[in-house]
């Protein structure tokens, strides 16, 4: 039976399999936040978190006696609450495309997370179907793999929180990036797996996934 957070400390429900819990839990391992991640299934949360967040979603943040369940208001809160290291630009306009690049790939229509719960979980012609747009938008997007050590930047930010656990789970969605075309895409891969924290943030499932 689960209790009712405690207000001193940070408190982080998540599922243990999915990608916007993957990408919390990597922020927070990789800023050395002290925390207590609780796994949870969606179909089976108790009472005293449904309590907090009515829409029962999954991520679910408590700290300092407020609840954040909303993926882009939760990084941004952690980023802002634990400022070392920083994972978005001072800049307004950095900034700002960062944001619209993290919207693009978590919330948008047709969206990189949209598509691997298509693989994951829909029928198999949609399934096959997303996973052959999403194999299509890495290819597309080669170039920008290549230009930088990170998505569009010199350093880690929340756009590469957020593709890590895609890349993390290519094998399982079924996506072959083999090759020397596919290599820059890898290379990247490999950068941000070797992060600090990052094999920190998985979970016992998620270990098998790569």
């Amino acid at each position: 039976m689960l209790s009712k957070p405690n207000p001193s400390s940070t408190t982080l429900y998540a599922a243990s399999e999915e990608l916007e819990s993957h990408a919390v839990r990597f922020i927070m391992a990789h800023k050395l936040i002290e925390r207590e991640v609780i796994e949870l299934k969606f179909d089976e949360m108790p009472e005293e978190v449904l309590e907090l967040n009515p829409c029962e979603t999954l991520p679910t943040l408590f700290d300092r006696g407020m609840v954040l369940y909303d993926l882009s208001v939760i990084m941004e809160y952690l980023d802002e609450r634990f400022p070392f290291p920083p994972l978005l630009p001072v800049d307004p306009i950095e900034k700002a495309e960062k944001r619209l690049l993290i919207y693009r790939f978590t919330r948008s229509e047709g969206c990189w997370y949209e598509l691997v719960e298509k693989i994951l979980h829909g029928a198999k012609k949609e399934s096959e179907a997303a996973r052959k747009t999403l194999h299509g938008n890495l290819i597309e997007l080669l170039p920008l793999f290549s230009h930088k050590p990170y998505f569009k930047s010199e350093i880690m930010t929340l756009v590469d929180v957020c593709i890590a656990p895609i890349l993390w789970r290519l094998d399982l969605l079924g996506i072959s990036l083999d090759g020397k075309k596919a290599k820059p895409i890898m290379d990247y891969a490999n950068r941000l797996f070797e992060k600090e924290g990052f094999h920190e943030s998985l979970t016992f499932a998620e270990k098998d996934f790569n």
